[in-house]
């Protein structure tokens, strides 16, 4: 598998970087005193090494099904609570923010329900942070928040900035497209839909779809999905 493969499942790359960095962490650990624990909390060493070996096989989970991202917030989320937990404040609010970052991204708090996880999930981790005193725990909600307010404002400047992009709207029609290419263009630019989704609303393989994609891919000179959004994201169709 070629470097743009890889480039084109942005998920899978990232599972590769987690996995390697989550292995040399254990290994570090057995063998030296590199991430010591200094927690407060009973069974500090268990948990931390417990969330990382979880977290190492949703990472390899995530590479195997990169489409489905859920594993991969799933190794995140473990991986703030474990060192929450153990007293790893910083590297939890780094890990809480990429977390955001990527939820934001994918617009994954559309869902009230999605929501409500999360800021239950955000909940306990505070919670967490209370036996460490008081100071900590106001440091780690201050900056919680600062983190999340700011993060949250650069994502609204950014879409405000692909509303403005470019008005006027796309006709699909200038391109020698079928009727299911211009819906597939459509649909990830828009929804970020899935090829299996896809191919189960116009009851076709997946196979057909990706041949669908390559084909646009080709007339449009990019490379995979992401720069087909960035090619038409902030644009409207009227076709």
């Amino acid at each position: 598998m070629n470097c743009r493969n890889f480039l084109n499942k942005p998920f899978r790359l990232m599972a590769i970087i987690g996995f390697a960095y989550l292995v040399s962490v254990m290994i570090l650990n057995l063998f030296t005193d590199f991430y010591a624990v200094q927690s407060v909390m009973p069974f500090s060493i268990l948990v931390f090494y417990a969330g990382t070996v979880v977290s190492i096989i949703l990472c390899v989970i995530t590479f195997f099904l990169y489409r489905n991202h859920f594993f991969y917030y799933a190794a995140l989320e473990i991986l703030v609570l474990s060192n929450l937990y153990t007293g790893k404040i910083y590297t939890a609010l780094f890990l809480s923010s990429i977390l955001f970052i990527l939820l934001l991204m994918e617009n994954r708090f559309t869902s009230r329900l999605r929501l409500a996880l999360y800021l239950a999930l955000e909940i306990l981790k505070l919670a967490l942070v209370i036996p460490f005193g008081a100071r900590t725990f106001f440091e780690y909600a201050g900056i919680t928040l600062f983190s999340l307010c700011t993060i949250g404002c650069i994502n609204l400047l950014f879409r405000h900035a692909y509303d403005k992009k470019d008005s006027a709207s796309i006709s699909l029609d200038n391109y020698k497209f079928s009727e299911r290419q211009k819906d597939c263009i459509k649909e990830i630019v828009v929804n970020n839909t899935t090829i299996k989704a896809l191919a189960i609303d116009h009851n076709v393989s997946e196979s057909a779809i990706k041949k669908d994609l390559s084909h646009i891919y080709t007339v449009l000179g990019i490379t995979g999905k992401a720069d087909l959004k960035a090619l038409f994201i902030g644009c409207k169709f009227d076709s």
